[in-house]
């Protein structure tokens, strides 16, 4: 799904990710082995605009693969990755600041975020921003997906 920079409320509405992380390094992420399992994510930035594929699931690995593929260095933040540790890799650099907690990419360059979500206290579809912090008005959202209930039979 394509979705211009400034249509905020329409980005992402096929995208159900259930997932929450943080901003903070962690010097302990998976293995090779790990990686390859990882529920995978993939946002492609290209013409200011997001494409959004993938989905994840609570307690699980989780890999958001960010390619830059436009011509100008974007930033990639939310709350999304804000309270569990994130392990990056690739060609991208990790910012905090005063009120700033950022992954900057510059074009033809990706990133790639690990990290576990564990489980909501209420089941319920949530909205979770995310922006590039250099062009304010880059935003989208995602929609955090979470249902419990009995599996099989019997």
């Amino acid at each position: 799904m394509k979705v211009k920079a400034q249509g905020f409320t329409s980005l992402l509405a096929s995208m159900a990710i259930a997932m929450i992380g943080s901003t903070v390094p962690s010097m302990i992420g998976p293995t090779t082995a790990l990686a390859a399992e990882a529920h995978k994510v993939e946002v492609v930035i290209k013409d200011k605009s997001y494409k959004v594929t993938g989905a994840s699931m609570p307690g699980e690995l989780t890999s958001i693969t960010i390619r830059n593929e436009d011509t100008i260095e974007h930033g990639f933040t939310s709350p999304l990755l804000f309270d569990v540790p994130v392990r990056m890799d690739g060609e991208g650099v990790y910012l905090v600041g005063k009120g700033v907690r950022a992954y900057h990419i510059r074009p033809g360059k990706a990133i790639t975020l690990y990290f576990t979500k564990g489980s909501t206290k209420d089941v319920e579809t949530q909205r979770i921003p995310f922006w590039c912090d250099m062009h304010p008005e880059m935003k989208g959202e995602v929609f955090l997906v979470e249902t419990k209930g009995e599996v099989g039979g019997g």
